[in-house]
C-alpha cells in the first residue's frame, strides 16, 4: 500500500510538472499568431526580445509577423516604408546572428518585393530595380534559384507572356530581367495578382526599360472598376495564332473553345428568366475576368506560357489545353482528350544539359526552405524524358541521362526524393534489359 502511494505521489508531481510549465513569450506568440491575432503576437515578441537578444528566431519571427500584417492581412492606416524598414532591421538582426537563417532571406526578399510592387504603383524603374538588387545582396537569390530562374526563362519561346505563380518564381525572374537584362522579352506575370486594377494597368502601359507590355484595350474606367462579374458556365472562342493553324494542320476559322466556369458564388437566391427555379448567384472573379482578357487578346501574338509551380485553380480550365515544357507548360489551341497532359520532350531534352545545372549542389549551402522544393521539378521532369527515352528503347540516351542524374540532382539535398527517383530510374535501366 504504502508503495502505491508513492508512486500515485511521484505520478502527480510528474503531471503538476508537466501541466504547469508555462508557454516561452515565443511559444505564446506563435499560438497568437495561428489564431490571426497578429498584433497580439508582435506585442509578446517585443518582449520576448528584450529577454533574449540574441534568439535569431525572435527577429525572425517580428520581420515575418510585421511582414503579414503589412501585406497579408489588410489594409492598415500607418504601414508605410518606415514600417518596411522596421521589417528590414528585425531581420537584418536574424541574419546577423544567423548568417545561413535562409527563412529570413526569404522574408527579406518578400520585402524586398512588396516594396517592388510599390515602385511598380509609381512607375518608378530605379527603385524596382534597387529592391531587386537588394534581395539579391542580403541572400534571397541564391546561384542555384538564379540558375533556377535562368531555366524557366529560357523554356521559354520568344516574346512569350509567362504566368507565374507567386513570389518564388516572379522575383527570381524579375531580378534577371532588371538587374541582368535576361530574357527580358517575356513579360512575367504573377497570375494572382491579375485582380489588383493598379497591376493591370500597369501590365497595359508596362515600364520602359524595365517591363514589357502587354495588349488590353480595356479602358482605365474599366480597369479600376474590375468586381465580381454575374457569370454562368460559357464557353468563349479566342483566335489562334497563324503558327498554330500551320503547326496543328487546323482549318482557318479554328477557334480555342475555352469553357470558363464561374469560380465565386453567393447564398444569393437569383433566378435570370421570370418562372425560373431560383438558385445560388454565380460570379466570375476578377482574377479569371482579366486572364480572360489577357488571353483573348494575346494568344493570337504571342506565346502563353505557365509556371509549372501555379496553383491548378488560377488555370481556369485552360490547362486542358497545355503542353508540358517541363518548367512550364505552353497554352495550345488542341484540347487534351487523355488523362495526362501531352509532353513536348525537345524542349524537356534542352533542359538538362551540364551548363543549365552547374550551381544546382549551391542548394545544400543557401537553402531557402520556404522555396527550395521548386527544384523537385527537376527530378519530375528528369523522369518524363527517362521514361520517354525507356518506352522508344533509346538506351544510350536513357543511360545518358541516368547518369547526369547523378552527377548533377543526387547531391543529398533531399535524400527521400533523390532516393525515390533513383529507384525509378533503376526501374527503367531494368527493363531496358
Amino acid at each position: 500500500m504504502r508503495e502505491i502511494t508513492i508512486t500515485i505521489f511521484i505520478l502527480f508531481g510528474l503531471a503538476s510538472n508537466l501541466f504547469g510549465q508555462e508557454l516561452t513569450l515565443k511559444e505564446k506568440a506563435i499560438d497568437e499568431f495561428k489564431n490571426e491575432h497578429y498584433k497580439e503576437a508582435i506585442a509578446l515578441l517585443e518582449k520576448a526580445v528584450i529577454e533574449n537578444p540574441n534568439d535569431a528566431e525572435i527577429y525572425y519571427y517580428l520581420g515575418w509577423y510585421n511582414h503579414y500584417l503589412a501585406y497579408d492581412s489588410r489594409p492598415l492606416k500607418g504601414y508605410d516604408f518606415a514600417h518596411s524598414e522596421k521589417i528590414f532591421k528585425y531581420l537584418d538582426k536574424a541574419l546577423e546572428l544567423n548568417p545561413n537563417y535562409g527563412d529570413a532571406k526569404y522574408f527579406y526578399g518578400a520585402e524586398c518585393s512588396g516594396n517592388a510592387f510599390q515602385a511598380m504603383q509609381n512607375y518608378d524603374l530605379t527603385k524596382l530595380k534597387y529592391f531587386y538588387k537588394l534581395a539579391f545582396d542580403k541572400g534571397a537569390y541564391p546561384m542555384w534559384l538564379i540558375e533556377f530562374g535562368k531555366n524557366l526563362l529560357k523554356s521559354c519561346p520568344e516574346n512569350s507572356i509567362l504566368f507565374v505563380g507567386g513570389n518564388a518564381d516572379f522575383d527570381i525572374c524579375s531580378y534577371l530581367q532588371l538587374s541582368q537584362d535576361f530574357r527580358n522579352d517575356i513579360t512575367v506575370i504573377p497570375i494572382g495578382n491579375i485582380d489588383r486594377p493598379w497591376y493591370v494597368e500597369f501590365l497595359k502601359t508596362g515600364l520602359q526599360g524595365g517591363v514589357s507590355p502587354i495588349t488590353l484595350s480595356l479602358t482605365k474606367n474599366q480597369i479600376y472598376d474590375i468586381h465580381p462579374f454575374k457569370w454562368d458556365t460559357t464557353i468563349v472562342s479566342i483566335n489562334v495564332p497563324e503558327r498554330d493553324i500551320k503547326k496543328y494542320s487546323l482549318s482557318n476559322n479554328y477557334k480555342l473553345n475555352w469553357q470558363i466556369n464561374p469560380d465565386l458564388t453567393s447564398g444569393r437566391q437569383h433566378s435570370k428568366m421570370q418562372g425560373e427555379k431560383a438558385k445560388n448567384r454565380t460570379y466570375l472573379s476578377p482574377q479569371r475576368a482579366i486572364l480572360l482578357q489577357i488571353v483573348e487578346e494575346n494568344y493570337s501574338n504571342r506565346p502563353i506560357c505557365f509556371s509549372n509551380f501555379c496553383n491548378p485553380f488560377f488555370y481556369g480550365g485552360l490547362d486542358s489545353y497545355f503542353v508540358n515544357y517541363g518548367l512550364i507548360s505552353r497554352l495550345t489551341p488542341i484540347e487534351t482528350k487523355e488523362s495526362e497532359t501531352p509532353v513536348d520532350y525537345s524542349i524537356i531534352e534542352n533542359l538538362f544539359v551540364n551548363k543549365n545545372f552547374e550551381n544546382y549542389s549551391n542548394i545544400n549551402e543557401n537553402d531557402i526552405p520556404r522555396i527550395s522544393a521548386l527544384t523537385f521539378l527537376y527530378h519530375r521532369t528528369l523522369y518524363l524524358l527517362a521514361k520517354e527515352y525507356s518506352d522508344k528503347k533509346e538506351g544510350k540516351k536513357l543511360n545518358d541521362l541516368i547518369d547526369f542524374y547523378y552527377k548533377y540532382l543526387q547531391v543529398g539535398f533531399n535524400r527521400e526524393i533523390e532516393k525515390y527517383y533513383k529507384g525509378e530510374l533503376e526501374k527503367l535501366k531494368e527493363m531496358k534489359k
